[in-house]
């Protein structure tokens, strides 16, 4: 649609979101020159002439509410059977981008847009209108404040026809009020429970029950309270509890009336909050995948225990009395010290050795060779050596799978035969799968590439009937193919219609210009005109200019020679004068007559040319009256 004018008014430049009932595209509104938001339902909701209706009755609701926090309705129609809204186009993201990028908000942030939505619902409660699918898509976030609510009214019309074709009612179920779920009675309050939602997941990042099927969300909001912010973070203050059990409440009489009651609550907790609280926020990790980094724990190596102490020796004397030693006592003092001596030897031979080979060079073993080995193969040579070794895995653009990248230490180094030995095992190529880039933008494709993890590679350009300008028209590696990760994808763009100028047809013979017409794919229109200076089956002139620019398709209007106007002399024998006259005149000839014997009976005799002649129009006919 990119390109198109709507109702004479609304041209339509590029798309900006795409949701569950509608896509909303950026155009230029060509009569107050400014740009709008033009939000077009989806076409199997166009199939429903109940859905339209209630369409256009919700969105002239809608157009009732005036607020600075609501963005505005300008104006309404239907396109091909599609209903379409023109509303206020808001410079900058939503609320789920917002959350995306920051993961969670602060205090301060998250009542201040609790503020605006409250003060947008209570102007859109005092006309009557319901919101019904308050959800952080539907919640703008413009450069200037305030917040903007977005989409009142569109939620009960797809419900209201759901409900009378399916009996089922629908609803984002994440933000679902109970009432909701179970066909209760709806009213203001039920967007209030909403508010609650979004601001518990404004304050901790994540929605009440996250990770639950749809289902067992739905039942939980019905059957169990929503559980307090301050469970999952212990510094929350026990207002923002309140204020959030309060909106949340499963219980419709347990909320605040309306959205006016609800601002007081708000404003209490805001005044009643301490600054150097209202900054913090919960530490919650962006929702964009972040690369996640391998930490590998350090390894504990157990010091030996000392050497248990020697015993000492203890040599023996002969009392007081000072007698030179025997011979035979001298040689059993020189055994006792040879004996110490050679024990003190055995025990340091033995220590020496056991540090050589617990802690010396003979506790160290060669590493075998582990480059593009079978890691099979590695981990049984280490086994053998008495190594154990710890296994991780990363892709490789080289190392075929299997087959090990690395290792610590490396192939052929020293070892120690107790260490632990680290292996990095190939996956082989990292493999990825092409998206789907047929149809979007090249910057979009871009991006599509990126989250896969591929890069964009030559982008051509070419001329397409069916695809907008600036679209993808193919792409160069087929989608939902898988390639390694370094592979580039080329796509070809398209330059939008082809641009055919108008060839000169002026005389050419109609079978030449209808060809001409043919090979470059213009329609030829042609018409036909007498002429008594172009020949029959020439182009006398073209209606559409030589050189004028158009589009394959197009018509082409031109003039064709019948050649001169002919007629056939009509036969007036016998005929009054007068009346044969008016005849001839009739026919377009001009007459002159001739009187023969006086023409005193003033009867037609004949003519020349002869009546049945074929002549040119005009031509001149003399009528013989006798």
């Amino acid at each position: 649609m990119i390109g198109m004018l709507l109702d004479d008014r609304y041209r339509i430049q590029r798309r900006l979101a795409r949701g569950g009932m509608a896509t909303v595209y950026l155009a230029h509104d060509e009569r107050l020159e400014r740009p709008v938001a033009l939000k077009i339902m989806h076409p199997h909701l166009a199939e429903s002439a109940d859905f339209v209706a209630r369409f256009r009755r919700e969105a002239r609701s809608a157009a009732r509410i005036i607020h600075p926090g609501v963005v505005s309705i300008f104006d309404q129609g239907v396109i091909h059977g599609q209903g379409f809204l023109v509303m206020e186009f808001i410079d900058g993201s939503n609320l789920r981008t917002l959350l995306n990028r920051e993961g969670a908000l602060s205090i301060q942030q998250t009542l201040q847009i609790l503020h605006d939505v409250l003060d947008a619902l209570r102007a859109a409660h005092r006309v009557g209108v319901i919101h019904r699918d308050i959800k952080p898509e539907n919640v703008l976030i413009p450069t200037d404040p305030p917040a903007r609510v977005t989409d009142f009214g569109l939620a009960r019309a797809a419900s209201e026809v759901s409900m009378s074709t399916t009996g089922s009612m629908l609803g984002t179920i994440a933000y679902i009020a109970p009432e909701i779920a179970v066909a209760g009675p709806i009213d203001e309050r039920t967007d209030l429970y909403s508010v609650g939602i979004m601001a518990y997941e404004m304050l901790t990042g994540s929605i009440p029950w996250e990770g639950k099927s749809a289902l067992q969300i739905a039942q939980h909001h019905v059957s169990d309270s929503v559980p307090l912010p301050s469970q999952t973070l212990p510094w929350i203050p026990r207002e923002i509890d309140n204020l959030i059990a309060t909106l949340s409440a499963r219980d419709p009489l347990e909320r605040p009336a309306d959205a006016t009651e609800a601002l007081d609550h708000l404003s209490r907790v805001q005044a009643a909050l301490p600054a150097d609280l209202a900054q913090r926020r919960a530490e919650v990790a962006p929702k964009a995948p972040a690369p996640l980094t391998d930490e590998s724990p350090a390894a504990t190596v157990s010091l030996p225990h000392a050497l248990p102490a020697t015993s000492q020796t203890v040599v023996r004397t002969h009392g007081p009395e000072s007698h030179a030693p025997t011979r035979t006592t001298k040689r059993r003092r020189i055994g006792r010290i040879l004996s110490v001596f050679f024990l003190l030897a055995l025990i340091g031979t033995g220590g020496g050795w056991w540090w050589w080979s617990e802690y010396g060079p003979g506790s160290y073993i060669t590493m075998p060779q582990t480059y593009m080995r079978a890691a099979s193969a590695v981990t049984s040579d280490l086994a053998a050596l008495g190594l154990s070794a710890i296994l991780e895995e990363d892709f490789s653009d080289i190392v075929p799978q299997g087959q090990v990248i690395s290792s610590d230490p490396e192939g052929g180094q020293p070892v120690h035969k107790d260490a632990e030995v680290r292996l990095i095992v190939s996956k082989g190529v990292d493999m990825r799968t092409v998206p789907d880039l047929v149809g979007v933008s090249k910057q979009e494709a871009a991006a599509a590439l990126q989250a896969a993890g591929l890069a964009l590679g030559d982008v051509d350009e070419d001329f397409s009937e069916e695809v907008p300008e600036g679209m993808v028209i193919s792409q160069k590696v087929e989608k939902n193919s898988s390639i390694p990760h370094d592979t580039q994808v080329g796509i070809v763009v398209s330059k939008g219609r082809k641009p055919l100028s108008v060839p000169q047809l002026e005389g050419l013979s109609a079978d030449d210009a209808k060809a001409a017409l043919d090979a470059l794919g213009l329609s030829a229109h042609p018409s036909e005109e007498f002429s008594d200076s172009v020949p029959a089956g020439t182009v006398i002139s073209q209606s559409t200019p030589e050189g004028t620019t158009l589009f394959k398709g197009d018509e082409v209007a031109y003039v064709v020679s019948k050649g001169p106007q002919t007629v056939q002399v009509p036969s007036v024998q016998g005929k009054p004068e007068k009346e044969a006259i008016a005849i001839l005149q009739a026919a377009g000839l001009e007459v002159r007559v001739e009187r023969v014997l006086g023409g005193i009976f003033g009867t037609a005799r004949s003519t020349d040319p002869a009546a049945g002649n074929v002549v040119k129009v005009g031509s001149s006919i003399t009528l013989y009256v006798v």
